[in-house]
């Protein structure tokens, strides 16, 4: 007798990366009801103790996925800032926080949200991917360790330097915007007077530094022109920031102590990723792959973690994984392309690093700013009247 049950098949998609977007999608395609492998070509992905910014959006994002422990644990609020500018006396203003806005530890943030994954997420480390190959049902994916099977999707949430870019649309060279600067990170052992953060332009560098809750450090973030070609002189630069630290003001003179002495320090180049389409067939890309904002915009989160939902809602609302990948990417798009203009004309303002001239630099900054108004007002009055009828 033929069973009246039928047995339904969940559809399989394929998450390269354990990053931010990556551990999101992987959640929420899961919550979706997808069938989820979730694979990264590093055993450790996430080694950085830097610091990672959490907006009320990302707040908000982590909460409708479960992560209210996670916020708790290992998020702390964002601290009042003071922003300091000019040459021979320094000005400043203070900016008291948002309360919703929180810090936490790069690593151990994106740790947690690994193990908050749900246990019929299939997680593979030290797996790297290899080749995609289009079917007419289904992509081919092929991995580093001679294995390969079919997915329905794939997500391209491997970031920067990301591998699905690179074999399904264009190569880092030909996606990557570069200007010639070079960020600073320096983690030094002393903590930073009043715990509140200062945000700084001086001397042909834009720095942040931000108090670490957790421990009596303080973290350093400063963007700095290199000439290119030239390779960068990491204990020269280190020392550069160093000295326009000591230049903020007599409260900065421990951290600026502790920072020559630190030997937690690195470079990396300021960095964008600009693409024409960010979705080919069934296969799409994600977070930092697809957009690349600079970790100096300090929204990074915010783009991973509700580009991650947006996509989940879309594939469930459209039948066709190419039309939910359009409508992602036209619901997405603004957004990322507006944060990465403003955060590259502010670098490059503050740092005079480009040759078209602050005010030509200044004058289009303006330009997105407005650009930008009419979507940050509906959000505000929709904000507005969802207050309202609470």
């Amino acid at each position: 007798m033929a069973s009246d049950t039928v047995r339904t098949v969940r559809r399989r998609a394929l998450v390269v990366g354990c990053g931010m977007a990556g551990c999101a999608a992987a959640w929420w395609l899961e919550h979706e009801g997808w069938e989820v492998v979730l694979v990264d070509k590093k055993v450790d992905p996430h080694p950085s103790s830097y610091l990672l910014q959490l907006d009320t959006e990302s707040v908000r994002v982590l909460r409708l996925m479960g992560g209210q422990e996670i916020i708790d644990r290992v998020a702390f609020a964002a601290p009042a800032m003071s922003v300091r500018w000019g040459r021979n006396r320094i000005r400043q203003l203070t900016i008291e926080s948002d309360d919703e806005w929180r810090l936490a530890r790069r690593s151990v943030l994106l740790s947690r949200l690994f193990a908050h994954l749900p246990n019929t997420v299939q997680t593979r480390l030290g797996v790297g991917l290899e080749a995609l190959e289009h079917r007419s049902d289904d992509v081919l994916a092929r991995f580093g360790d001679g294995s390969a099977e079919s997915f329905d999707l794939v997500v391209g949430a491997d970031g920067l330097h990301s591998t699905v870019r690179r074999l399904i649309l264009a190569s880092e060279a030909h996606s990557v915007y570069r200007n010639g600067l070079t960020h600073v990170w320096i983690n030094a052992d002393v903590p930073l007077p009043n715990r509140r953060a200062v945000i700084a332009s001086r001397e042909g560098m834009l720095s942040l530094i931000y108090p670490f809750q957790d421990t009596d450090q303080t973290s350093i973030m400063a963007v700095a022109p290199v000439p290119s070609p030239t390779e960068p002189d990491e204990p020269m630069l280190v020392e550069r920031v160093c000295d326009m630290v000591e230049g903020l003001g007599p409260d900065m003179h421990p951290v600026a102590v502790a920072a020559r002495k630190s030997d937690d320090t690195k470079l990396t180049r300021f960095a964008q990723v600009r693409l024409p389409r960010w979705y080919t067939r069934r296969v799409v890309l994600l977070g930092d792959s697809a957009h690349c904002i600079d970790p100096v915009s300090g929204m990074g989160a915010h783009a991973s973690l509700s580009g991650a939902k947006a996509l989940a809602e879309s594939l469930r609302d459209a039948g066709d994984v190419t039309v939910a990948f359009a409508r992602f990417e036209m619901e997405r798009r603004p957004f990322a392309e507006t944060a990465q203009s403003i955060t590259a004309r502010t670098v490059e303002f503050s740092t005079g690093a480009r040759r078209r001239g602050r005010v030509a630099t200044l004058a289009g900054g303006v330009g997105d700013l407005v650009a930008a108004a009419p979507t940050a007002l509906a959000r505000f009055n929709s904000r507005m009247r969802a207050g309202c009828h609470a």
